[in-house]
């Protein structure tokens, strides 16, 4: 690793790659950073940068190739600022990233929220994980969501699952829960920022609050992620709230009586499946049954208005048969998602599939393309029942230079749109009259 100078400029550039987790840690390193002066130049071309901070991921192999690759590119485009490299593929792969000259710091998932201060000491930086650290919520905390109408509040860190092929466990830890004060300070912060749509997100966020029952907040009960809906819906000013991923281990009655009961929980989930063969689920240590996943989504599709899921679905898992792929090519066909999030396996160090004998690449591209073509076919299938309907939408910023903007409905249907002004941030009303890429086109009403 090179050591360059540092300037008294401050100016900082984030790049982040990966969840929806390492784009709130971002967020809350930004906003840390500009207390202690630094300008984030994000977008600005040609402007002197001081400090480039890469956030990684390092879910499946080409994640570390793509953290590689922005390295190296972010050193080309910042030859004079120092690079700072965090993230979960630091958390393993710190031997790598000292070989690359491009690397000036590397700092672990629990440095971030200290990042700002141990800046000005290097030699604080890259110190061993205290068990202590693995097991409490790391403090950080946001006011804005860089860019969105769209506020994601992070309510719970780590993962207690220990599925065959993935590394989330190992680089994340277990699972441990913020404090439902903390969570209602930030989601009041961002209220008042004029975000109206709030997303709870965490790596295993349905986990949140179980390790809060053994050990409670000073001056707090243990709460459940039901618990912190609920909450949140009483904050006036918030119209919207919507959950990230939910493990269907995770999906208990108290959760599914929220999508009934709380009138601000959107009608969207991201169910991850896997697989749709109850061999393959079983080696994958999924710890659930095709029969357990599709009853409870049929239940909240039957129980909750308008009810839309997302998946995301592994093809060329080490010993799938054609047979076991096929079964969860029908699971999809019957279960219809929205979305279908299509992955290939990927070897990841340290995890027990990691010494299996893995498919033939042609075979696994092969059900990749088959599992892709079938979610295309049966999103559209799915949209098209919603012709013709009007629902509300909230608007985001203009996506592109020819001044069409994007929203979304309750249940993450996507509506692009032209207006005679600036609407962002506001609910709209909309028919929805033709399919339009990957959503649709309408006609607006009155934006309140």
């Amino acid at each position: 690793m090179t050591m360059n100078a540092y300037s008294s400029s401050k100016n900082v550039r984030f790049y982040t790659l990966g969840c929806k987790v390492n784009q709130y840690e971002t967020q809350a390193m930004r906003e840390a950073l500009e207390r202690k002066g630094y300008r984030d130049i994000e977008g600005q071309k040609g402007v002197p940068c001081d400090l480039v901070v890469v956030n990684t991921c390092t879910v499946t192999q080409d994640s570390d190739r793509t953290n590689r690759y922005w390295i190296r590119r972010l050193r080309r485009e910042h030859p004079k600022a120092r690079l700072a490299v965090t993230g979960c593929y630091a958390e393993k792969n710190r031997t790598d990233l000292e070989a690359m000259p491009e690397v000036d710091l590397i700092f672990s998932n629990h440095e971030k929220p200290s990042l700002a201060e141990k800046l000005s000491d290097p030699s604080d930086i890259g110190g061993a994980t205290r068990p202590d650290e693995v097991r409490t919520f790391m403090p950080l905390s946001i006011s804005r969501s860089e860019g969105k109408t769209r506020a994601y509040v992070k309510v719970q860190d780590g993962c207690d699952h220990a599925c065959s092929f993935c590394k989330v466990s190992i680089v994340r830890g277990p699972s441990r829960s913020r404090a439902l004060s903390e969570i209602l300070d930030e989601v009041v912060r961002l209220r008042d920022g004029g975000y109206r749509e709030i997303i709870l997100t965490g790596i295993q966020t349905g986990a949140y609050g179980l390790d809060l029952e053994a050990r409670p907040a000073p001056g707090e009960r243990s709460y459940l992620l039901r618990d912190v809906i609920e909450a949140c819906a009483r904050v006036e000013g918030v119209e919207r709230i919507r959950l990230s991923s939910i493990e269907l281990t995770d999906l208990g009655e108290p959760l599914r009586e929220a999508f009934r009961s709380v009138p601000k929980l959107c009608p969207h989930l991201h169910l991850p499946l896997q697989s749709g063969d109850n061999e393959v689920l079983r080696r994958m240590n999924r710890r659930y049954t095709r029969e357990a996943y599709r009853d409870a989504v049929l239940q909240l599709k039957a129980q909750v208005p308008d009810f839309e899921f997302s998946v995301d679905v592994m093809a060329g898992f080490p010993g799938e048969t054609e047979t076991q792929f096929a079964n969860t090519l029908a699971l999809l066909e019957d279960l219809e998602p929205l979305k279908t999030h299509v992955f290939p396996y990927s070897r990841r160090e340290g995890t027990p599939a990691a010494g299996w004998e893995t498919l033939p690449a042609q075979t696994v591209r092969d059900r990749v393309r088959r599992l892709m073509e079938a979610a295309d076919r049966i999103s559209g299938k799915v949209r098209s029942r919603y012709l013709g309907r009007s629902m509300e939408i909230l608007a985001e910023h203009e996506n592109d230079r020819s001044g069409i903007s994007e929203g979304f409905t309750p249940n993450f249907l996507k509506v692009f749109f032209e207006y005679p002004r600036n609407v962002q941030g506001c609910i709209i009303p909309f028919k929805l009259t033709r399919i339009f890429q990957d959503g649709f086109r309408g006609d607006p009403g009155l934006p309140r």
